[in-house]
């Protein structure tokens, strides 16, 4: 037999999926019974993650626990219409975002693949409110060339067309609730996350997202509500000579200049 070398493993490696989570009466411990093999296990609140103690509570979830089954990490929602932002790209520790590399099998067994990356979206209104949802999303980007006030310069662009490539549809769709596009091009760089996580982080753009069976699936704008008038201006009324738009233009450090 050919020696085959150890591979490592992390902590987190432990049971995931949908589960009901049912508190007891002091809220100390939580048993966690996966639907799928019925699996059930019992932790101690207070060795959970801080991220979890904040919102621990009854019900179905997706979760993720701890490779010794004592430890609850992640808790999220299975299903639902939710309001939230993003929060971070993950990375490894003390690093910036970079793509990672997946590798599947298609129908046929023939293998492929492809370059993706992962941000956490924090729930920020309702009965939820603070868990994290992560979102996997393509790294569908390339290089190209573009004139920018007078200079072609190296842009970043999507690699596939987004009305034949799902997966780019739906990074096309994360990139504009997210004003990722709101301050021009994106310069080309081998890793342009920095630059987008840093973009998204400060437009601060809150948003309406879908969840089905655990995932992520649409979008959609957040609605604005009117803004309340006075008694003044709710009976004024204006010539349209008298409206004139004051645009304001946002700073950003990787526009181009």
């Amino acid at each position: 037999m050919v020696y085959r070398p150890p591979v490592k493993t992390s902590e987190f490696d432990g049971p995931s999926g949908a589960a009901k989570v049912a508190l007891n009466g002091n809220k100390t411990k939580a048993k966690v019974t996966f639907n799928d093999s019925g699996d059930s296990y019992v932790v101690d609140v207070k060795n959970c993650s801080d991220e979890v103690k904040g919102y621990i509570r009854s019900g179905e979830f997706i979760v993720k626990m701890s490779k010794d089954k004592d430890k609850l990490y992640s808790m999220s929602p299975v299903n639902g219409l939710f309001e939230g932002k993003v929060i971070k790209f993950s990375s490894k520790k003390d690093q910036p975002p970079a793509p990672m590399t997946k590798i599947s099998k298609n129908k046929e067994g023939q293998t492929y693949s492809y370059l993706f990356f992962v941000v956490t979206i924090e729930i920020v209104s309702g009965e939820y409110s603070g868990m994290h949802v992560p979102l996997f999303l393509r790294y569908n980007f390339e290089e190209c060339n573009e004139e920018i006030k007078g200079e072609v310069r190296k842009v970043t662009r999507y690699d596939k067309q987004i009305d034949k490539s799902k997966h780019t549809a739906f990074l096309d769709e994360f990139m504009s609730v997210t004003g990722a596009w709101s301050f021009g091009p994106i310069p080309y760089s081998d890793n342009v996350l920095p630059t987008l996580e840093k973009r998204i982080l400060r437009k601060e753009k809150v948003f309406n997202f879908l969840m089905k069976k655990g995932y992520v699936d649409n979008f959609y704008e957040k609605v604005q509500e009117p803004e309340p008038t006075d008694d003044f201006s709710a009976g004024a009324s204006f010539d349209g000579e008298d409206l004139t738009d004051d645009p304001t233009e946002e700073t950003a450090t990787d526009k181009f200049e």
